[in-house]
């Protein structure tokens, strides 16, 4: 197979934020394996980085929480795989080797946070008629047509008393919100910040909507109600149309790190190819890429895949539709 010149000395750079400061490992000094799935639905993917005999002493600068960006490729091509935070870093013996797995999550995970009175709809006000003892009695005197006084004393008077109900746990759009205002609110709420919104269609709901427990689901139901998808691309949320992707202007052929030509593939409703290739940093989630094969000719998108490197495998194996 020919190859391009540019497909030659491999790249693989983890740089770690540590709040302090970066940790940096360059695969040129240290043997480095990973792991990077990429797919579009909204789960955050988990990833790996394997790290070969590296010191006590930088092993404990690790933290779960610290952000992690893995960069791979060419002497003459590398670009960003993953942006993560840390979950988990296990260190264990095979043979003389120490290896250091660092397993890290792309994005949030916003899957368990629920309503809360913080961000609930006030609690409702409404008024009540009581009747109260004046603190002192008024007398007021009349005369009849007999001529007679008549005197009338007066203890108690009627007044209004505002009450508070006990608040509910709900988010509540008026009618007539949009799909795109309930999801601006709802992702400022949890405290994500999509890279991209990108509608088909801005929904209106005429009765208004309603959120009540799980925030993210209620989300997801009017992304879908907005013809969107709502997915995780290289450590950013991305909320649009499935059939929209990111033109990479990029063609995979045999030149270019093709392995062998793509497969046919068919799963439920949904046909396409499988794909295997030289690692490639901008195939990701959402890539469009141009296919020179003898099964497959045309421009495609990326549905999901995997970036791995075992020292010596070096590819990206995805499936394109």
């Amino acid at each position: 197979m020919a190859t391009s010149k540019e497909l030659f000395g491999r790249v693989v750079r983890v740089t770690i934020d540590t709040g302090k400061g970066h940790l940096k490992f360059d695969g040129d000094e240290l043997e480095i394996h990973f792991e990077v799935p990429f797919d579009d639905d909204s789960v955050p993917n988990v990833s790996t980085i394997q790290i070969y005999n590296l010191t006590a002493t930088t092993i404990n600068r690790m933290k779960k929480g610290q952000n992690v960006v893995l960069v791979a490729g060419y002497r003459s091509d590398s670009g960003v795989l993953v942006e993560a935070k840390i979950t988990s870093v296990i260190s264990r013996y095979e043979g003389p080797e120490k290896i250091t797995t660092i397993t890290m999550k792309e994005g949030t995970d916003y899957s368990g946070v629920q309503v809360t009175p913080a961000v609930a709809d006030a609690a409702k006000k409404y008024v009540v008629k009581k009747r109260v003892k004046l603190a002192k009695p008024v007398k007021t005197t009349t005369v009849g047509k007999n001529g007679r006084k008549y005197t009338r004393t007066v203890t108690t008077k009627t007044v209004n008393v505002t009450k508070t109900r006990k608040q509910t746990m709900n988010i509540t759009f008026a009618a007539g919100t949009t799909g795109m205002t309930i999801i601006k609110r709802l992702t400022a709420i949890l405290g994500a910040k999509p890279a991209e919104i990108n509608l088909p269609k801005n929904k209106v709901y005429k009765t208004g909507f309603k959120v009540t427990g799980k925030i993210e689901s209620k989300l997801a139901t009017v992304v879908k109600d907005c013809g969107a998808s709502m997915y995780w691309r290289k450590g950013k949320l991305v909320i649009r149309s499935i059939e929209v992707g990111n033109d990479e202007r990029f063609t995979l052929k045999e030149e270019t790190g093709l392995l062998e030509p793509p497969a046919e593939y068919e799963d439920e409703d949904v046909k396409g190819y499988q794909v295997r290739c030289l690692l490639q940093h901008r195939i990701g989630t959402a890539s469009i890429i141009t296919l020179e094969s003898k099964t497959a000719k045309g421009k495609y998108r990326a549905r999901k895949g995997k970036h791995s490197c075992d020292g010596s495998n070096f590819e990206t194996n995805f499936e394109v539709i």
